[in-house]
């Protein structure tokens, strides 16, 4: 966001009573408690505990029996295939009674794989933010994703035409020598910033995330780790890239395709040539994007942001606006980057903004569970995972909602209070949630709404998108 946009938006703030009421009671607070804060403890105390704590752990409680998720039973790549659809007719049996159950006159029957072949394939609409003007842009923004996916999608592993295959072709047989563990630490951070990454971390490779098995769902290709991928990797390199922040603050609409098409774009360009860039050091590596593991377990692990209520991982600065690549590979002469806590885990046990907007009611309003409470029948539970201390959410209700919709949701991105242009007002907050968060994230939440963030749903969210041209 520029500054103009920043002045331009102050202006509009100022220009209703309502809110700058708010603002006035939000500095007199904002205020008082940046002086008790201060009493507390130092400035200087504060901004390291921004920049998160430490951790010698992973920071969610797992059980012992915790088994890898068998990647078939991936709603995304579940939906994706047909051999796995006529394999469980029971799981689509078990969706539409749901369905029905709740929503007896408005019932229409759903199949994961028949529907999900018509996403995006509509009519244009009437719809602020629906009209040929962002379906167009949205087709743009995944063009890129696409070619260098290889048409193989986000989670079908192996693909041979993918920046993500899994040949090792530009490997040299001469292995770099790295002096120490922290100067390949920062070297490899360093080529992740040069090739465009807004962050990288780096962990321990974690068969617990690992899919296994792995499964192609466009070959209906079940892969696994002892026969077919090429080295047994040690470490997991993790790659996040941001989304635009206006394109996705018009959610639900097919602008918040066009930035996720684009990130996708940028996520794996990244991981491919880091990929590139391991091989040529002399080092097995393999780049993946949605395939292979799951992204968010690896990206907390690797201290690059928390899991929240919406299934996300949300980091300091940009929230859960941000999208993850990863890069396995057998090089371990290097320091691990450990995961953190930033206070926001905790936040989003009493925020609940992103539950409030979900049109599908998929997120949960309720604590971190072991399992979820929205059913204990198997066939309808059978992606989720029960033994994990988390916030358990309905992903099959929210892949609903996007072919209902015909093009992504993201509304639990808008509506997160930590998805916003970097403003004082919030960086005070977000002070006051690492020195006292019970009194605080009520607060914040209630802010972040008078300030006008998170607003979903807005049509002048789509005019404002097509006048930021004029930065350019």
């Amino acid at each position: 966001m520029t500054t103009d946009d920043n002045l331009e938006q102050e202006k509009n703030i100022q220009n209703d009573d309502s809110v700058r009421k708010s603002r006035r009671t939000f500095l007199k607070l904002g205020v008082a408690g940046a002086g008790i804060a201060a009493a507390a403890v130092s400035g200087v105390k504060i901004v390291k505990k921004m920049e998160g704590t430490p951790l010698d752990h992973f920071p969610l409680a797992i059980n012992d029996d915790y088994k890898p998720i068998d990647q078939r039973n991936q709603i995304n790549v579940f939906g994706k295939s047909k051999v796995l659809n006529d394999k469980h007719p029971e799981r689509n049996r078990a969706f539409n009674e749901q369905l029905k159950k709740e929503n007896p006159q408005g019932f229409k029957e759903f199949n994961f794989y028949k529907d999900n072949k018509t996403f995006m394939s509509g009519p244009y609409r009437d719809t602020p933010g629906f009209s040929q003007l962002e379906l167009a842009l949205a087709h743009g923004g995944f063009s890129s994703a696409r070619q260098q996916l290889g048409g193989g999608g986000m989670e079908g592993p192996k693909h041979p035409n993918s920046v993500s295959h899994w040949r090792q072709d530009m490997l040299v047989e001469n292995k770099y020598q790295f002096a120490s563990p922290q100067e390949a630490n920062l070297a490899i951070k360093s080529a992740a910033r040069t090739f465009g990454a807004l962050r990288c971390g780096i962990t321990k490779r974690d068969k617990r995330w690992d899919y296994n098995p792995m499964y192609n769902s466009h070959t209906d290709q079940v892969l696994t780790w002892e026969k077919d991928f090429p080295f047994e990797p040690k470490t997991v390199i993790v790659i996040m890239v941001d989304m635009d922040y206006h394109a996705m603050a018009a959610a639900p609409s097919w602008l918040v395709d066009a930035t996720t098409g684009n990130a996708y774009a940028n996520a794996i360009k990244i991981a491919g040539q880091l990929n590139v860039f391991l091989q040529r050091l002399g080092y097995h590596a393999i780049a993946s994007m949605n395939d292979v593991g799951i992204n968010a377990p690896y990206a907390i692990a690797a201290g690059l942001g928390e899991g929240a209520r919406n299934g996300q991982v949300i980091t300091p600065e940009h929230g859960p606006r941000v999208r993850i690549s990863k890069i396995y590979t057998d090089f371990d002469f290097v320091e691990y980057d450990k995961p953190r806590d930033f206070g926001v885990a905790s936040f989003c046990k009493n925020c609940k903004r992103c539950a409030d907007s979900c049109p599908s009611q998929a997120i949960t309003h309720g604590d971190p569970s072991w399992g979820p409470d929205y059913s204990s029948d198997p066939d309808y539970t059978w992606h989720a995972s029960h033994v994990i201390l988390k916030f358990h959410n309905d992903a099959k209700k929210c892949n609903k909602f996007w072919i209902d919709n015909d093009g992504s949701c993201a509304n639990c991105i808008a509506a997160c209070p930590y998805n916003k242009p970097d403003f004082w007002h919030h960086r005070l907050v977000d002070a006051g949630n690492v020195i006292s968060p019970g009194p605080v994230h009520s607060f914040m939440r209630e802010m972040d709404i008078l300030f006008g963030y998170g607003k979903v749903s807005d049509p002048d969210r789509v005019k404002k998108f097509w006048k930021l041209g004029k930065e350019v």
